[in-house]
């Protein structure tokens, strides 16, 4: 994808800089308990703030090779980090999987559909992607009704080693 930054009503989405660190840091904490039940790289935290560096460092890189394309959540006004959305191309062949976390304080807003439908919207601009897959915890109601407004389709459920049970849901160019 060729946007680094991505301006909704109200929210500003932009590409993860080593200079987002610190605050990355502060959200996270502030929200261990709130993700952690959902949120796979939950599990390997807390990290220290050099270990954050060295992981948005990672996203930069991600980014710039075509791997992933991350981005940090913030409200236009005020401009506070609320959260993040991504695509991976771990989906496979012309497709994307995507992503989302937000903080507990940004719930109930719309926030999170607002910033993932621009997201896929700039990703089926922008790419050649056919499909923009969601792997949701079918134990996690809002993260289903997120896919849902966003007009995807619940295609396959599958169990993971730990027996987390999954829905993907799909939605089409």
């Amino acid at each position: 994808m060729q946007s680094t930054r991505i301006d909704t009503a109200r929210l500003v989405l932009s590409r993860w800089t080593v200079g987002d660190a610190p605050e990355l840091r502060r959200v996270l904490d502030a929200n261990q308990e709130h993700l952690t039940p959902w949120i796979p790289f939950m599990r390997q935290e807390p990290r220290t703030l050099d270990e954050t560096r060295a992981w948005v460092a990672g996203f930069e890189a991600t980014f710039a090779a075509g791997e992933a394309y991350r981005y940090a959540v913030r409200e236009r006004d005020g401009g506070a980090l609320v959260g993040e959305v991504m695509l991976l191309s771990r989906a496979g062949p012309g497709a994307l999987e995507g992503g989302y976390w937000f903080a507990h304080e940004a719930g109930g807003r719309g926030l999170a559909t607002e910033a993932m439908r621009a997201l896929v919207d700039a990703a089926f601009a922008e790419t050649d992607v056919a499909r923009v897959e969601f792997q949701c915890d079918a134990q996690n109601g809002a993260s289903l009704a997120l896919a849902r407004r966003l007009g995807a389709t619940h295609e396959s459920d599958r169990v993971l080693e730990d027996g987390t049970r999954l829905q993907v849901w799909v939605q089409r160019r």
